[in-house]
C-alpha cells in the first residue's frame, strides 16, 4: 500500500493495520440505529472510540443499508450539522464522513473532515472536483445493483466484478485529477451481493489487485457474518473478528469497525504475525 493522505494527513504504509471506527447519527442503521442521534451521545462516543484505539472516526448521517429509503439531503445535512462541527473540535484523529452526496461532502470537507467515504458505487465529476480542491481522500466501493437481482448473479465471479469496478472508478478519477494516494478501496461487502458470495469475495480476497492503493474492508456486523459463526446476536461480535482477522491476513490495511476496543489487541496480534508490526 502507499500512503492514504486526506486533508490534514495521512496514513504511513505498512506500519499497522488501521482501524476506523464507525459512528452513525441515524435512526435506522442496520445494527447502531437510534444510539447516537443525540449530539451529546454522539461525541461521548466518538471519544470513547478513539480512547479504545481507533485511527479514523466515520460518520454517517444516511443510512446506506441495502433496501432502506435514504433520507433526504436536507435531512442528512441536518444531521451532521448537529454533530461535526463538536467532532472536529473534540477529537485528534482525521474523521471521514460517509455520504454520496456531493453537497454533503462540500460541508463535511468545509467543517474539517479529511475523508469522503462514497458508497454509491458511481464516478461523480463534482465530488473528484472537491476531493482535488479540498486535497481529500477518497474511499471508493463496488456498490452493485441492490434492487436488481440479476447482478448478482456475476457470471465471471464476484472478484472479477469487484474487480472490474474498482479498476474503473479508479481510472476514472485518477483522469479528473485525483492522485493516486487520495484514493482507497473498498469492495464492498454486504451491498448487491448474496450471503454465498460475500463469503465467496472474502475467501479470494488476497488475489484483488489494488493496485498501490489502500484497502479497506467493511464486515462489521454485517448480516451474512452470521452463516460464518452462527451467532443470532446483532452484533456478532466474534464471526466480525474472525473475519477481520482473515481479511487482515489477505491485505486489508484499514478494517471499518464498530467494536474497537475488542479488535485493538486481536490486530495488532495479527500484525505481529503478519509482519507489519514488531
Amino acid at each position: 500500500m502507499r500512503a492514504f493522505s486526506f486533508a490534514g494527513g495521512k496514513l504511513p504504509p505498512g506500519e499497522k493495520t488501521y482501524l476506523m471506527g464507525i459512528l452513525n447519527v441515524t435512526p435506522d442503521s442496520f445494527s447502531d440505529g437510534m444510539k447516537y442521534l443525540d449530539p451529546a451521545s454522539a461525541l461521548a462516543h466518538a471519544k470513547k472510540l478513539q480512547a479504545d484505539g481507533a485511527d479514523i472516526l466515520d460518520v454517517g448521517a444516511c443510512s446506506t443499508r441495502p433496501f432502506g429509503e435514504r433520507a433526504s439531503e436536507e435531512e442528512e445535512l441536518r444531521r451532521l450539522k448537529s454533530v461535526l462541527p463538536a467532532l472536529k473540535n473534540e477529537l485528534d484523529i482525521p474523521i471521514s464522513v460517509d455520504t454520496y452526496r456531493p453537497e454533503v461532502a462540500r460541508y463535511a470537507l468545509e467543517t474539517g473532515a479529511g475523508i469522503i467515504n462514497d458508497v454509491s458505487g458511481g464516478f461523480s465529476s463534482e465530488m473528484a472536483a472537491l476531493i482535488k480542491g479540498y486535497g481529500a481522500g477518497l474511499i471508493v466501493m463496488h456498490a452493485g445493483d441492490e434492487k436488481t437481482e440479476a447482478v448478482r448473479r456475476y457470471p465471471d465471479g464476484v472478484l472479477a466484478d469487484v474487480q472490474r469496478v474498482l479498476d474503473g472508478l479508479c481510472d476514472r478519477y485518477l483522469s479528473a485529477g485525483v492522485k493516486p494516494e487520495q484514493l482507497c478501496l473498498d469492495p464492498g461487502f454486504g451491498f448487491a451481493k448474496t450471503a454465498e458470495q460475500n463469503t465467496e469475495l472474502l475467501q479470494t480476497l488476497s488475489q484483488l489487485d489494488a493496485r498501490g492503493h489502500a484497502l479497506l474492508i467493511g464486515l462489521s456486523r454485517k448480516r451474512f457474518i452470521s452463516s460464518l459463526s452462527e451467532e443470532a446476536d446483532q452484533e456478532r461480535l466474534f464471526g466480525t473478528l474472525a473475519a477481520d482477522l482473515f481479511a487482515q491476513q489477505s491485505g486489508a490495511d484499514i478494517l471499518r469497525v464498530h467494536d474497537v476496543k475488542a479488535h485493538l489487541p486481536a490486530v495488532r496480534a495479527m500484525d505481529r504475525l503478519i509482519g507489519r508490526k514488531s
